[in-house]
């Protein structure tokens, strides 16, 4: 049974090891290995960013993922991903709501986030708007849209 109120929203700085590397592991299972996305699948922004996650009762496994971070005095969402085992349980959509309600408790009125194209229907379903035109992004097309919170 998954507990969705477990989620926890950490810096790297104060996450276990082990909590490190099931976030990783998850994110390169979906972006590396599914996607075929070849960029560096961690990077700078991931020092700074609070990563938002839920893990398995064991601890082992991540079973859904995101980061927040300000970038241009904008915050921004990314790096959201499901264990394709759980996708189709609103396990994604339980995690956005949890990082809406973090961010309104801060104060921060949008969210925006670069959103694969094949991700957009699942937004459009949160609530967030497109703006903008497509883009490629890791050679993947993109959109950016936000939210406001």
């Amino acid at each position: 049974m998954i507990d969705r109120k477990d989620f926890s929203f950490k810096k790297i700085a104060d996450m276990s090891g082990r909590e490190m590397f099931c976030i990783e592991r998850l994110r390169a299972d979906t972006f590396v290995c599914e996607q075929k996305i070849i960029d560096p699948e961690l990077d700078d922004q991931d020092l700074e960013a609070i990563h938002v996650f839920l893990l398995n009762q064991k601890q082992t496994k991540a079973l859904a993922v995101c980061r927040i971070f300000v970038e241009n005095n904008k915050w921004i969402l990314g790096r959201v991903a499901v264990d394709s085992n759980l996708r189709g349980q609103h396990l994604g959509a339980e995690m956005m709501a949890q990082v809406h309600k973090y961010l309104r408790q801060k104060g921060i009125s949008q969210l925006y986030c670069h959103a694969q194209l094949q991700a957009k229907p699942f937004y459009d379903s949160l609530g967030y708007q497109a703006q903008g035109d497509v883009f490629d992004e890791a050679g993947v097309k993109h959109i950016m849209m936000y939210y406001n919170l």
